[in-house]
């Protein structure tokens, strides 16, 4: 396994050229699986574009090359990252697992676009829900039924009123 200082799908080993021998005459490829846990996310600027830089626990793994990759960082394509950034905004802990793949298109400046399926469905952290859960503590407990109670004596009768 390598410690990257951040994951992206460059640093997991697919650069253009990359991209494009694993897609070959296929026309497609499944590239990478990741995996992680974010709790951050920090939106960022370069000369290539806007991007959103994840904080968590990251890793990925190269289909093509079994490598594994962790990181404490990740930035991936906006068409994720948007997603999971609007996950993370209702939450503080957001869990993902995600195929990263690549096809061809002609009218693509590299040749090829990004394809994304996901793994698991992408749900808020809920490590108190996940505990509660097992402990046992998420279902009702029995409780005896109530005893039955006796009939209510019969309301005594108005006074009559008195004669003066």
């Amino acid at each position: 396994m390598e410690l990257l200082r951040k994951l992206t799908i460059k640093t997991a080993g697919f650069d253009v050229s990359a991209v494009k021998a694993a897609i070959g005459d296929n026309k497609t490829a499944d590239l990478l699986k990741i995996a992680g846990i974010t709790t951050e996310a920090r939106p960022g600027q370069t000369d290539k574009g806007e991007f959103v830089k994840f904080g968590g626990t990251f890793r990925a793994v190269n289909l093509q090359t079994g490598e594994t990759f962790e990181s404490a960082t990740a930035i991936f394509p906006n068409f994720i990252a948007e997603s999971l950034a609007a996950a993370l905004a209702q939450s503080q802990e957001v869990e993902f697992g995600i195929l990263i793949g690549a096809k061809a298109n002609a009218t693509s400046v590299t040749g090829y676009e990004y394809t994304v399926r996901p793994l698991v469905e992408a749900k808020v952290s809920d490590k108190l829900g996940a505990l509660i859960a097992a402990a046992g503590l998420d279902a009702p407990v029995a409780l005896p039924a109530p005893a039955a109670q006796a009939p209510a004596a019969e309301a005594p009768a108005k006074p009559a009123k008195a004669r003066k």
